[in-house]
């Protein structure tokens, strides 16, 4: 047995304006989900063409729709999904592009060039966060 979902007029057209918005944001995850809902709801395509086109499993597409049918409009909004709070905040962060765009001589190294070790003594000295290795050699120019 299939069950076909008919939403109202008022309901699409929101459907309409939130990709709208999204799209006027930049928002490339709420585009492709508003987009997904819009033709599996709307459209009637079938979740394997979607899936196919798009790359995504048919449990995501089916967690979207059915957090849409159950929440309407609020499931669009994206949230936290936990882990731990950054270290840095975004003005620091701002801050320490800057920094790593100077260069380490102007923060008064010997080389020219940025190691993981030097960008922790940075971030420690700057801003008191002491940072993994590990993490710090995602910010090394590439």
């Amino acid at each position: 047995m299939r069950i076909r979902i008919q939403l109202s007029r008022a309901t699409v057209k929101d459907l309409h304006s939130r990709l709208q918005q999204a799209y006027q944001k930049d928002d490339v995850r709420l585009v492709r989900r508003t987009t997904v809902l819009i033709d599996l709801l709307v459209h009637h395509v079938p979740v394997a063409v979607l899936c196919e086109c798009l790359g995504l499993s048919p449990a995501c597409l089916y967690a979207w729709q059915k957090a849409f049918l159950l929440h309407g409009l609020d499931s669009l909004a994206y949230h936290h999904g936990g882990g731990r709070q950054p270290k840095l905040t975004p003005k620091q962060k701002q801050r320490l592009v800057e920094l790593i765009e100077a260069g380490p001589q102007v923060g008064g190294c010997e080389t020219a060039c940025w190691t993981s070790v030097l960008l922790r003594v940075l971030i420690w000295r700057e801003f008191g966060v002491l940072s993994n290795r590990h993490d710090v050699c995602t910010l090394l120019p590439g």
